[in-house]
């Protein structure tokens, strides 16, 4: 009888090395944005075989959603009716994306001038309207706290705070798009407004150049934003072939960081890099050393022939004016 509970037992022994089952997960990966986006492109499209068998577009499908964008449209910037279709036509998938609808809202609600929203839409209505709800109010405080000289911000702002939020939203992106992260983007920009007023074109140049010829990641200008402000064929590159061949032939004892390209003033860089090799004042351009046969200027004229008093003509009648007074102090 004792060993029947012990047999009993046994089973029990064996199930303790079987390995037990994993427990079922509830939590799953986060999904990815850009097949969140492919499937909202493939639901938003519109199907091939109804467009061609004559079937209404989705902008029919959705009146209420196109009269509500159309009303929206003329309480922020007083669009007419045909303006509104003009403008929702060149956007495809507008009527039934409801994220317009929401931007929309907070144009409306931003107090803004409808003549400078409708100049903003007419001059880039895709940059516009592509932002998500919330961008353009962070934008404009953005562009309001700019920390730069008045000429400068007077020179962003000139065509309006609106159209400059799509300037910066533009160079924000195309940042993005060379790797930097969109807060570190928005950082750059605040730092150095300067880069708000060249073209995109420019821009994207400023960047390739930095990645492609002088070596440096594009992380480093959000330690150097000063590097979009400068003229690149006038700042940069001078500098880039001075120390280009002072490589070449080993003039260099230390690398040469990125504060040597944008942080020094011209004299100063001309000092440190150019003066003591006479065959880089060619390369620089500019700040030529003065050779010893060349002219030099004369000295300036004496202060004594700068003091001296003009000479007026005297007349006769002066004459006995004077002495008929000097006469009468006696």
């Amino acid at each position: 009888m004792a060993r029947a509970p012990q047999a009993l037992r046994r089973p029990h022994h064996l199930l303790r090395l079987l390995p037990y089952p994993a427990p079922l997960s509830t939590s799953s990966s986060p999904p990815d944005p850009r097949e969140l986006l492919r499937i909202d492109r493939i639901l938003n499209r519109p199907p091939t075989a109804a467009v061609a068998a004559g079937q209404p577009s989705q902008a029919l499908q959705h009146p209420r959603a196109a009269t509500s964008l159309h009303h929206l449209l003329h309480r922020a910037a007083g669009l007419t009716a045909a303006e509104s279709a003009s403008l929702l036509g060149r956007l495809p998938g507008a009527h039934a994306h409801p994220r317009l609808g929401r931007l929309l809202q907070e144009l409306a609600g931003l107090r803004l001038p409808g003549a400078e929203i409708k100049a903003a839409l007419a001059s880039d209505p895709e940059g516009l309207l592509s932002m998500d709800p919330g961008e353009p109010s962070r934008l404009l405080e953005l562009l309001r706290d700019l920390r730069c000289r008045k000429a400068v911000k007077e020179q962003v702002l000139a065509r309006g705070a609106l159209r400059a939020a799509a300037v910066a939203r533009r160079r924000v992106e195309l940042l993005h798009a060379r790797g930097l992260t969109r807060h570190d983007a928005l950082r750059v920009l605040a730092a150095e407004p300067r880069a708000m007023l060249y073209s995109p074109e420019d821009v994207e140049r400023k960047v390739e150049f930095l990645v492609d010829t002088m070596g440096f990641e594009v992380g480093w200008l959000v330690q150097y934003p000063e590097f979009l402000g400068v003229n690149l064929d006038k700042w940069i590159i001078p500098r880039h072939n001075v120390v280009e061949h002072l490589k070449s032939v080993g003039g260099l004892g230390d690398p040469v960081e990125m504060k040597h390209y944008v942080r020094l003033s011209r004299r100063r860089f001309y000092n440190m890099f150019v003066k003591p090799y006479p065959e880089c004042e060619r390369i620089f351009g500019g700040l030529v050393r003065e050779r010893e046969e060349m002219v030099r200027q004369q000295h300036p004229t004496g202060l004594w022939k700068l003091f001296t008093p003009a000479k007026y003509e005297r007349t006769q009648e002066e004459v006995t004016n004077m002495k008929l007074l000097v006469g009468s102090l006696r």
